[in-house]
């Protein structure tokens, strides 16, 4: 199977970004850029077509609702096919109305992409972001590496990154076999990934257990040779956007040992915040559960 990328699109404007950065992605590998739009019936619409008719004016209400989703899905269809033919590396376009999640697992299944990438909408609360960025949980779901490109990424920005800042926390962790997938892409983009900590004022050597699991990790050949990039910080978040600005990175990876609508319900995460100030790029990988240190 030819390398490929995933991309979960729809017509909003962070979709329209996530699009750009994958053809970017893909060039330096040749890899096919696969669009994905699951359409949303909407609510009436469904609920019409699921009514049983018993008279003639059912039948006939059934019958347009069944018309307008067919008339709105062929557009939709049609729009995509169009932006895949337009796209500077080779592209396919799939819009179907199944379940969301479903659709997801059946594209990754039928694809194997090396990477999953989603637009990251720019939201007020949890509500809004759950129905705005519903990819958020995907990598620990499905464990495959998932890259959030923000709305507003710049498009000075469109190009291949250069430097990639993975963050670690002062514990070891194991990626899953789908996150290393995306090794032939880390490959040809020949990037530099700098492991990068965020230390307390009371602990200001930790991260080292992060950093050597970082190096046995299997991601980049490369990281053997490198050294951890700290930064004293009490606040994760702010520590991390920090060391972007310090490293220059064009990417900013996180390790989600699980980052589910259910944990975001008990408590906001690192994850949670790094996405909602972000000006770049964040990649997702999955971990596997590992023995304490």
């Amino acid at each position: 199977m030819k390398p490929n990328l995933l991309v979960l699109t729809d017509s909003s404007p962070a979709a329209g970004r996530a699009r750009a950065y994958a053809a970017v992605l893909a060039a330096p590998l040749g890899a096919v850029v696969n669009l994905l739009h699951v359409y949303s019936i909407p609510p009436t619409t469904a609920r019409v077509s699921a009514l049983r008719a018993t008279n003639a004016d059912d039948v006939v209400r059934q019958r347009s609702a069944l018309e307008e989703v067919a008339a709105a899905l062929l557009k939709e269809r049609n729009a995509l096919e169009e932006i895949a033919a337009a796209m500077l590396v080779p592209a396919t376009a799939t819009t179907v109305t199944d379940r969301w999640d479903e659709a997801v697992r059946e594209a990754l299944a039928q694809h194997r992409p090396l990477l999953v990438i989603a637009g990251l909408t720019a939201t007020a609360g949890q509500l809004d972001e759950w129905l705005s960025n519903r990819a958020l949980p995907l990598a620990h779901e499905t464990g495959y590496p998932l890259l959030l490109v923000p709305q507003y990424l710049p498009t000075a920005a469109l190009r291949p990154p250069r430097c990639l800042a993975l963050g670690v926390r002062d514990q070891s962790f194991t990626l899953t076999p789908e996150a290393l997938t995306l090794r032939p892409l880390l490959a040809a983009l020949g990037a530099t990934v700098v492991p990068t900590t965020v230390a307390p004022p009371n602990a200001p050597v930790a991260g080292q257990r992060g950093f050597a699991a970082a190096q046995e990790c299997g991601l980049v050949q490369a990281l053997a040779g490198t050294s951890l990039h700290r930064v004293i910080d009490e606040a994760p978040a702010a520590g991390l956007r920090q060391a972007v600005m310090e490293l220059a990175a064009d990417v900013l990876v996180l390790l989600d040992p699980g980052h589910g609508w259910i944990s975001k319900l008990l408590g906001e995460s690192v994850i949670d915040e790094v996405l909602r100030h972000t000006t770049v790029p964040v990649l997702l990988l999955a971990t596997q559960h590992s023995k304490p240190d």
